[in-house]
């Protein structure tokens, strides 16, 4: 991959040299250069050698000028040969500068996503992409198993709930472009269990680099009526519906303003009023409303009852025992924090209701 080759640059003549042979003072001044070239071979890396000749314009008699004669130091005492011979030496260091300037863009282009990344695992959202390193972790993995995606699916008051992919890559570059040519848009791409973890765990599996890189995913119209996550351009996820048809059902309405003003930033009192309509929704026995309450239950400080882990468990149980799946899944994470709860209480409870559900 490394060749070396030799180029010759004429400098320009100089007199202020005798030729030994015919006593000529005029005389043709070249740079030989021995520089490595890379597999382009256009593009030299590094100088290794340069040399000073200088030839006579009368006989041709060719001569060597070592770096420590009297006669190199009269040959460059004119300016312009001076100047012109230290300008192609730096140009031969041509391949080395655009090597230096693409590795730096390199890394710092990398020490962004990681400082992106950190921002994404500090504030987590549903449909956030990691992308894993499993070669420093313990366990029996073939050569290939090093690297893999999960996605948060759920996130409980401080627990995020991730799938794993049901793929390995062998090369980072090999995860990126499956993520780009939609694989996990496939049913079968993710796992159907859960792993639950703290935001301290999650910050803590990024310092040790087994998350390397957090995604967060662009929500994307495709149509009048449809859109889907992207990321870089291209889906990563299903497309999925943006407005159904309005059917009137009791708590709904309230359920989607409490959840506007949640996401309303701009207004100061925004989680009081989202509160109060969540309260209304869940009244109703809206399965959405109960679990949105009981999520502001787990998630704020600042409200009449928050941080209320039983309450919180009340409104979900009751979104549960109508078949609401998200319900269920929040549930069996609180469940797994709550000495006092008992899980197999949970499904008997949902058993006996008539409630039909699946347990990942």
């Amino acid at each position: 991959m490394m060749d070396y080759r030799e180029s010759t640059v004429s400098l320009g003549i100089t007199d202020k040299l005798v030729c030994p042979c015919c006593g000529n003072q005029q005389h043709r001044v070249n740079s030989v250069i021995t520089y490595s070239f890379y597999f382009f071979e256009y593009l030299p890396i590094f100088p290794v050698k340069r040399d000073t000749r200088v030839q006579c314009l009368q006989c041709q008699n060719l001569a060597e000028v070592t770096n420590n004669t009297s006669d190199r130091k009269r040959i460059f005492s004119d300016f312009s040969l001076a100047f012109f011979n230290k300008l192609r030496l730096l140009s031969t260091f041509t391949g080395s500068i655009i090597i230096i300037l693409l590795l730096s863009y390199y890394f710092s282009e990398e020490q962004e996503k990681h400082r992106q990344s950190q921002v994404y695992i500090d504030a987590p959202k549903v449909n956030d992409f990691y992308y894993l390193d499993y070669r420093n972790t313990a366990g029996d993995r073939r050569p290939h198993h090093k690297y893999r995606v999960a996605k948060i699916v759920d996130i409980t008051g401080g627990i995020v709930s991730l799938t794993y992919g049901n793929y390995f890559y062998p090369l980072k570059n090999s995860l990126s472009d499956g993520v780009s040519f939609g694989q996990s848009t496939n049913v079968s791409y993710f796992e159907n269990q859960r792993q639950n973890f703290s935001y301290a765990e999650l910050d803590s599996l990024f310092e040790q680099g087994f998350i390397y890189r957090v995604v967060r995913p662009e929500f994307t119209a495709i149509g009048r009526n449809r859109a889907v996550y992207m990321i870089d351009g291209n889906a990563v996820t299903n497309a999925i519906v943006l407005k159904e048809k309005w059917h009137y059902i009791p708590g709904k309405r309230e359920n989607t303003k409490g959840v506007a003003f949640l996401k309303a930033s701009y207004i100061d009192d925004r989680f009081e009023q989202a509160f109060a309509l969540l309260k209304q929704s869940a009244a109703l026995g809206y399965a959405p409303g109960q679990t949105n309450l009981a999520e502001l239950y787990l998630t704020f400080t600042d409200l009449e009852g928050s941080r209320d882990v039983q309450n919180a468990a009340h409104w979900l149980f009751q979104a549960a025992l109508q078949g609401y799946q998200p319900a269920i899944e929040k549930y069996r994470v609180i469940c797994q924090l709550e000495e006092a709860c008992d899980i197999e209480d949970f499904y008997r409870a949902l058993n006996e209701a008539g409630t039909h559900y699946r347990i990942d």
